[in-house]
């Protein structure tokens, strides 16, 4: 059976959204609690059930991104094996570097080192930004 390939990119996109969802959702839940405590002693209970919420989103849009990444960069290093171009190589060294750098915008990744990580929605409009421009990304380089 036959797979119309943008069935099979719409799935696969679908996946990679879903697992980055589920996945960042734990993560966000289990880890808020190593800065929680450090957060109601300096702003209140309130505040950082606020900061709780903006946590857990921004985790998981980050999440999505890695994943989806992730799913970029098997598709162009596949790709590279395949055709020995170096346009793919560049572009799989592109999204290994934009990997890097969303996996470096975990808020957990802040906090580990003792920041309290940003929590305002400002800050997370641009990994949505970067989101709606990774699905664009990679639906097209599905097809």
């Amino acid at each position: 059976m036959k797979i119309n390939p943008t069935a099979k990119s719409t799935l696969i996109m679908v996946v990679l959204l879903l697992v980055g969802l589920i996945f960042g959702a734990i993560v966000a839940n289990k880890t808020f609690s190593k800065i929680e405590k450090r957060m109601e002693e300096k702003y209140g209970k309130r505040i950082t059930e606020a900061a709780k919420q903006m946590y857990i989103f921004r985790t998981v849009i980050v999440a999505i991104n890695i994943f989806l990444l992730l799913g970029l960069l098997a598709l162009y290093v596949n790709s590279f094996l395949k055709t020995s171009s170096n346009f793919m190589l560049g572009l799989s060294i592109f999204v290994a570097v934009l990997l890097i750098q969303s996996i470096l915008s975990l808020p957990i990744l802040h906090a580990a080192f003792g920041a309290i990580p940003s929590f305002s929605l400002v800050g997370a409009l641009s990994n949505i930004f970067e989101t709606i421009a990774l699905v664009i990304l990679f639906y097209l380089s599905m097809e």
